[in-house]
């Protein structure tokens, strides 16, 4: 949204720190920068996009049978929040989430944003908005509905998902169809409501 504000300005005294962002290994942050270059400039970046490690992850059809039934226990420092994920609607998604979690990748990571009465985000490296994985999955849309308690994929559009992830405050039906729901909270939603920005996930752990 920041770099769609510079472009939007029209001012080229932010064409440098654009391209300087293209260089950032984050997909999602690159497009973003080419994106919003285009828009200033009337130029395509796309060729100067950096290089994302992975485009997606390999997986059997034994790993997405594997899924069924999963859940995970988020332990937050406010507490414990239990989520239930949705593999047949968004299998790769479930996949992916599972597997940074497995290695680790979730712990001690911060709640770096909180919107009262519409989300709780996290899931970021970085803390700042802009960190993932070094890949990319692809968006699974479904019919499912963005009520309290939702776990929808961050992503800055189409395709550009990777770990950050958000959990809904209250019914929010203009997410839908724009954001992969892959799991819904079945306990600890005092938690949810209780997280602010700078309170961390201290585990993530996944059961079968």
């Amino acid at each position: 949204m920041i770099f769609a504000a510079l472009a939007q300005g029209g001012d080229l005294q932010a064409k440098p720190l654009l391209e300087e962002a293209l260089q950032i290994p984050d997909k999602p942050v690159a497009r973003a920068a080419a994106e919003a270059l285009k828009t200033l400039t009337g130029e395509d970046y796309s060729s100067r996009l950096a290089q994302a490690s992975k485009p997606t992850q390999d997986f059997t059809d034994q790993d997405i049978q594997n899924l069924t039934g999963a859940r995970a226990t988020i332990q937050t420092n406010k507490g414990n929040i239990e989520i239930a994920f949705y593999p047949d609607l968004a299998p790769l998604t479930v996949l992916s989430f599972v597997r940074l979690a497995q290695k680790g990748y979730f712990d001690g990571l911060s709640i770096h944003r909180v919107v009262p009465n519409f989300v709780i985000q996290t899931g970021d490296p970085r803390g700042d908005g802009w960190g993932g994985p070094g890949y990319a999955i692809r968006a699974e849309f479904s019919r499912l509905r963005y009520t309290r308690g939702t776990v929808g994929m961050a992503s800055a559009g189409t395709d550009t998902e990777g770990s950050q992830f958000f959990i809904t405050h209250s019914e929010q039906p203009h997410l839908e169809g724009k954001y992969t729901i892959f799991a819904h909270v079945k306990k600890g939603m005092d938690v949810v409501d209780a997280l602010q920005v700078g309170d961390r996930m201290e585990k993530v752990m996944i059961q079968f």
